[in-house]
């Protein structure tokens, strides 16, 4: 079973998912729930349209990070990163907690 680095975070907050992928921008960021259904979040430039809270933030250091803002309890789950031969390059585990408190 992959490795996973665990985040934790509260609703409303943003985050960024840094992946090193070798100098290539030809890379796919995949989102799952369940470990059964995997779904292309970013792919081919472009963020999948149901997923309007992501962006895709490069660096000239050939880091691509998934950038969440506002995260959403929906937004728990498993996050990797592949490069353009489809090797994993990282993953990580987005566990949102359920309030925010405002005083």
């Amino acid at each position: 079973m992959p490795k996973y680095t665990r985040l934790g975070l509260v609703i409303g907050q943003s985050v960024k998912l840094p992946c090193n992928t070798s100098l290539t921008a030809d890379i796919i960021w995949t989102y799952d729930t369940d470990g059964r259904y995997l779904h292309n979040v970013y792919s081919n430039g472009l963020i999948d349209s149901d997923k309007p809270r992501l962006a895709v933030k490069s660096t000239a250091d050939s880091f691509y990070s998934l950038v969440l803002f506002g995260a959403e309890l929906n937004d728990s789950g498993l996050y990797n990163c592949y490069d353009r031969k489809g090797v994993r390059k990282i993953g990580y585990e987005l566990d949102i907690a359920g309030m925010r408190y405002y005083f």
